[in-house]
């Protein structure tokens, strides 16, 4: 015997007998000792309304404004457009300005707060769209950043060559400040970080060298 058929039949055959609705969801509350809340459907939030009436109804309808949606979206991802994005978003979805994309209802009834919601199709591709194009812009600036590590990082081989190819890198009594030094006067465009990443890196490969392992020489 599948007992759980057996109790929604007897359920189902019950509540046909005393005339009460049957509601295909489930109550649910907070620890913070709220009402029980129930979260429906639209077709059982309107049966429900139908057969008991109750006296407060809250409904809040969410109009569309394009203008709006994208200062609040800017302001959610901390991103701007690019003006391709904007004539994208404005020339698919400015016709929809003033309707009304999205609706909330919420009721009691037997002590039970009821809750609905609904949104227009092209509101829910507007956030698609929306969340598409910052998840795109995203990739595209960590690929950005990507790409500009690697090139500081070439660079960084470049010059470390240069300075370990210098005749004074090993002269006299070295020691890291002094081929520091000697980067300092070769690249006098770089800041003491990118000098001292230069200056370990071609300690690095003296190292390497001195190991038996050949280096390749970078591209210029």
């Amino acid at each position: 015997m599948n007992d759980a058929s057996a109790l929604s039949n007897a359920i189902r055959s019950a509540a046909e007998a005393s005339g009460s609705i049957v509601v295909a969801t489930s109550i649910y509350s907070g620890d913070d000792a709220t009402a029980p809340v129930a979260v429906l459907e639209a077709d059982d939030a309107v049966r429900i309304l139908a057969a008991h009436s109750p006296r407060i109804i809250y409904l809040l309808e969410q109009v569309f404004n394009l203008g709006g949606e994208l200062e609040v979206a800017l302001a959610e991802y901390d991103i701007e457009l690019s003006p391709g994005d904007l004539t994208t978003l404005r020339s698919r979805f400015s016709k929809y300005d003033g309707q009304i994309g999205a609706t909330v209802a919420s009721f009691m009834v037997d002590g039970v707060l009821h809750s609905v919601f609904a949104s227009a199709s092209w509101q829910d591709e507007f956030s698609d769209l929306v969340e598409a194009i910052v998840e795109d812009g995203r990739e595209r600036a960590r690929a950005g950043q990507f790409s500009k590590q690697s090139e500081e990082a070439r660079a960084i081989e470049r010059k470390a060559l240069i300075l370990l190819r210098h005749t004074s890198f090993n002269h006299g009594r070295v020691s890291f400040d002094k081929r520091m030094t000697l980067a300092e006067a070769l690249f006098q465009d770089c800041d003491p970080h990118a000098l001292a990443a230069i200056t370990r890196r071609a300690e690095n490969l003296f190292w390497l060298e001195q190991s038996g392992v050949t280096i390749k020489e970078a591209d210029q």
